[in-house]
């Protein structure tokens, strides 16, 4: 699925983006299935095993900001963590040898939502081996206006910054304290 220039331009910039691994089958289903989850989260009166609430969420107007382990409740999401065209494109980058960790669905519906700050996804997973990363499906186009990804090319090489505010993790390092050029 991937060649050995895609390879390259993971390596040197820490992401890469492959269009069309999933078919537009695929994609209904899972938008299908989110759109029961946000429907059962209606229930829900604050965060859950499944469910983590914004602000302001209620049964009229459900506001879901996460759903943990998706894979653990709804089948189809259970068939993305082995799909064959996924598990082929981590193969080609680290070989053989792959494993899941976890998964979630982040949610940044229109109209509300909590802020995701600049922050590096090592800060919350930090492990002895870096031979780690975050697989994005995306399930609707992103454009500016709708407040996609954004990724500082490279800046998986290091350092870890900050995290903390007064000595509390924040999960959100201060852009003026780092010497990353977010522009």
């Amino acid at each position: 699925m991937i060649d050995d220039s895609t390879v390259r331009t993971y390596r040197q910039d820490g992401y890469i983006v492959v269009p069309d691994v999933l078919s537009a089958a695929e994609v209904a289903d899972l938008r299908r299935v989110t759109d029961a989850f946000v429907e059962r989260s209606r229930q829900a009166t604050s965060h859950t095993e499944v469910f983590d609430l914004e602000p302001g969420h209620s049964a009229a107007q459900p506001r879901l900001r996460r759903i943990k382990s998706p894979d653990r409740h709804d089948p189809v999401y259970a068939r993305m963590v082995r799909h064959p065209k996924i598990v082929s494109v981590l193969q080609r980058l680290w070989g053989p040898n792959v494993r899941f960790d976890l998964s979630k669905l982040n949610l940044k519906a229109a109209g509300f939502g909590s802020p995701v700050e600049w922050h590096q996804d090592w800060a919350f997973y930090p492990h002895t081996n870096d031979d780690l990363c975050a697989v994005g499906v995306m399930m609707d186009d992103c454009a500016l206006e709708n407040g996609p990804l954004l990724i500082v090319p490279s800046s998986h090489r290091g350092p870890v910054y900050d995290h903390h505010i007064d000595g509390h993790f924040a999960g959100a390092m201060d852009p003026a304290k780092c010497d990353i050029d977010f522009a």
